[in-house]
């Protein structure tokens, strides 16, 4: 009926407004210079670690070498990726005076809001599955056949849900600050400034012993977002690699998946609730110069 129809216009709106986000981002070169950054760190280390032969790297690893890019290189370089990604979604457009332009249409803000976010989601999600292919390929070019392969989408999933977290983060300060400069610069103060309190936390808590430390640290961003995708692959990879990895973890350990889930969904679903609160109020300005 009507209401079907209602429901189908508006999600053609959204998924117009996100194939526009994602031809945006590649018409200013974004995406060219992620990928350039992907193919870089998905297969320098492991050209690299096949250089330092067998006196860094045990031979029964090999062929779970491909969880690497994600596991070590992810916490950093997917989330940073999903900041740089979302800041300017919506800065970006009242710099250039493309939103009064675009919501001057008879479009719902609703939908132009929900548009933006996918597409530049979907531009992670294209991120995240180059790195996760390239790493399978190098591990397998410089150290031969790769198993546990069947990890691959919960990896892909849990690493999706984690860089979640900073991509909604870093659009809200977008939408709120409506300059893209200052968008990803306070977007990136979050992040590394979450990751630099969890250093320090954890030096303090190592000392003193004091629980309120370890509690603090666990519920930092950074945390959770590091943490998860390490929890799912870890139990199902050889002990070897999984004491390795836990040793160059840059991340830090929640202790169990379930909290680290609760923990990204409050600060995601609060990041999305107060950018979309505050488009539907605010004014669209003018272009801003």
């Amino acid at each position: 009926g009507n209401e079907r129809w209602q429901t189908l216009k508006h999600t053609e709106v959204i998924l117009t407004f996100a194939r526009y986000e994602i031809k945006r981002a590649i018409a200013r070169k974004k995406v060219l210079a992620l990928v350039a950054f992907t193919i870089l760190l998905s297969v320098l280390p492991y050209y690299a670690l096949s250089q330092a032969g067998t006196n860094l790297i045990p031979t029964e690893v090999y062929p779970y070498l491909w969880v690497l890019a994600v596991l070590l290189v992810g916490p950093l370089f997917l989330n940073f990726t999903a900041i740089l990604i979302a800041a300017g979604s919506m800065s970006e457009e009242y710099e250039q005076g493309t939103a009064e332009l675009l919501l001057s249409k008879p479009v719902r803000r609703s939908d132009y809001i929900a548009g933006k976010f996918l597409g530049g989601y979907l531009l992670f999600l294209f991120i995240l599955t180059l790195t996760l292919v390239l790493s399978i390929a190098s591990a397998f070019t410089f150290f031969g056949a790769q198993n546990n392969l069947y990890l691959i989408p919960g990896l892909f999933i849990a690493q999706a849900f984690s860089s979640l977290l900073f991509f909604s983060l870093a659009f809200m300060l977008g939408e709120l600050i409506r300059r893209s400069s200052l968008a990803y610069i306070f977007s990136s103060a979050v992040f590394f400034s979450s990751y630099i309190i969890s250093v320090f936390l954890s030096a303090i808590f190592r000392v003193t012993g004091k629980e309120v430390y370890k509690t603090a640290q666990m519920y930092l961003p950074t945390s959770a977002a590091g943490s998860l995708p390490t929890q799912y692959a870890l139990p199902r990879l050889p002990s070897t690699l999984s004491a390795a990895l836990t040793s160059f973890s840059t991340s830090t350990s929640v202790p169990t998946i379930n909290l680290s889930i609760e923990i990204l969904l409050v600060y995601t679903i609060v990041s999305i609730a107060i950018a979309v609160a505050y488009f539907l109020r605010a004014d669209i300005s003018r272009k801003l110069s």
